[in-house]
């Protein structure tokens, strides 16, 4: 396991210290005479905790959202910091395995979100057995949103710290990712804390609700693994249809998911990367006789070049219009002599212009340039570079040679044959 950034450890000292001085600080203000009260939705929160679904993205997600903003609504400020953050931290840690460090980070990180929560919804005059004033439901609507942006921002700041993105295009990411179904967790938390003012046993009730939490995960969850899955079948399906370029979309998705990290790019659009690179030659897909033709003929040339287009409708139905428009636009140069539209520069979408230059530098790397074994690392390298502001925007460029110099990317590739679009006319210098 590689060492954690040093920025990213000075963090996670800073965020667990401060809720240690929060609660420290105020444990008079703790309710601990309502301690029945405190260990059932503590007790209920682990539990939560326990059921988790995993994402194909590497995380899980728990159903523990409501009981969260729960605690937000019915406890003060350094309440709801002790039982969220240790209930969440001894969660993490039976529910995950997790190390002790990192389990009372995430737990830490989550107390003090909830305690801000909590007190912006205090501040803003909010008391779950109030009067319904409208001053009553901005608090209610506003401590949830306090409590999801922190959250959020505390949560990305050691993502971006480990791999090495943008920090507030990771918070911002995170924040869109789930604030739809964080906002509609909130209002089932605000009737639950209208019962549980009433009687403290309607906390019981989100059992009940539980099954329905976990469904709705797996729905949320299933719709991306769906995603991934018709990706992969289509990459599959490439793969077949050109069995001597086996391999190469994931090639390029590696290196061109190495350049949007190097460039700091936000999670959703390292992920963009991702898919526009796995299905950026899906479009060449019963071309297969024209891969096999030595020499086309004008018209030939342009139904292969129209794999762009087919591939781009064809990625129409995923999730972010990015991953079309990295597809359709991949090979257009910087100059503006590419295809199929001639854009020139910055007017090529920032996923097109990663894109272009790994495919290149796979189709380059794995058969040679002129279609002939070369030293990949020197020769490839040498080419990008000569065409930084040219094929390939500079940026791009700057950031893959960053990558190779410390080794992020492999150039090492045995000749795999030739691939016919990397042999249909195109502007002068241009792998396709």
């Amino acid at each position: 396991m590689q060492p954690l950034p040093r920025s990213l450890r000075i963090f996670a000292l800073v965020i667990v210290a401060s809720i240690v001085v929060l609660i420290a600080g105020y444990h008079t203000h703790v309710s601990w005479r309502d301690w029945p009260q405190l260990l059932l939705v503590f007790g209920l929160m682990v539990f939560a905790s326990l059921i988790r679904v995993e994402s194909p993205g590497g995380f899980s997600v728990t159903p523990t959202t409501v009981l969260t903003y729960l605690s937000i609504y019915v406890f003060n400020p350094p309440t709801a910091a002790l039982v969220v953050g240790v209930s969440r931290a001894l969660g993490f840690a039976l529910s995950r395995g997790w190390v002790p460090w990192r389990a009372v980070f995430n737990g830490s990180q989550a107390g003090l979100s909830a305690a801000l929560g909590s007190y912006v919804f205090m501040v803003l005059g909010g008391r779950p057995d109030a009067p319904a004033e409208i001053h009553v439901y901005v608090a209610a609507f506003a401590a949830p949103l306090a409590n999801h942006l922190t959250n959020y921002f505390l949560v990305g700041f050691g993502v971006s710290q480990i791999r090495g993105t943008s920090v507030m295009s990771t918070w911002i990411t995170g924040v869109k990712d789930l604030l739809l179904p964080n906002l509609l967790s909130m209002c089932t938390a605000y009737v639950l804390a209208l019962f549980y003012v009433r009687n403290h046993a309607a906390a019981l009730v989100y059992l009940v609700l539980l099954p329905f939490q976990w469904m709705a995960l797996r729905l949320y969850v299933t719709r991306r693994q769906l995603y991934a899955q018709i990706v992969d079948g289509l990459v599959v399906a490439a793969d077949a249809n050109f069995p001597l370029g086996r391999g190469h979309a994931r090639r390029v998705a590696d290196i061109g998911v190495a350049i949007a990290r190097e460039m700091r790019l936000s999670e959703t659009d390292v992920a963009s990367v991702q898919f526009a690179a796995l299905l950026h030659d899906v479009g060449m897909i019963g071309k297969d006789d024209l891969l096999d033709k030595p020499l086309l003929s004008e018209e030939e040339q342009i139904s292969l070049r129209d794999h762009v287009n087919i591939g781009a409708e064809m990625a129409r139905e995923l999730p972010r219009r990015e991953i079309a428009e990295g597809i359709r636009y991949h090979h257009e140069r910087y100059d503006g002599a590419g295809y199929p539209t001639g854009l020139k520069g910055k007017a090529i979408p920032l996923v097109a212009r990663i894109v272009a230059l790994a495919e290149a530098v796979d189709s380059l790397g794995s058969q040679g340039l002129d279609h002939q074994p070369v030293n990949p690392k020197s020769a490839v390298l040498e080419y990008v570079l000569n065409e930084r502001g040219r094929a390939f925007d500079p940026d791009v460029v700057d950031a893959f040679a960053k990558v190779v110099e410390a080794g992020r990317v492999g150039l090492g590739w045995e000749p795999v044959g030739t691939r016919q679009t990397d042999v249909v006319p195109h502007a002068k210098g241009t792998p396709a």
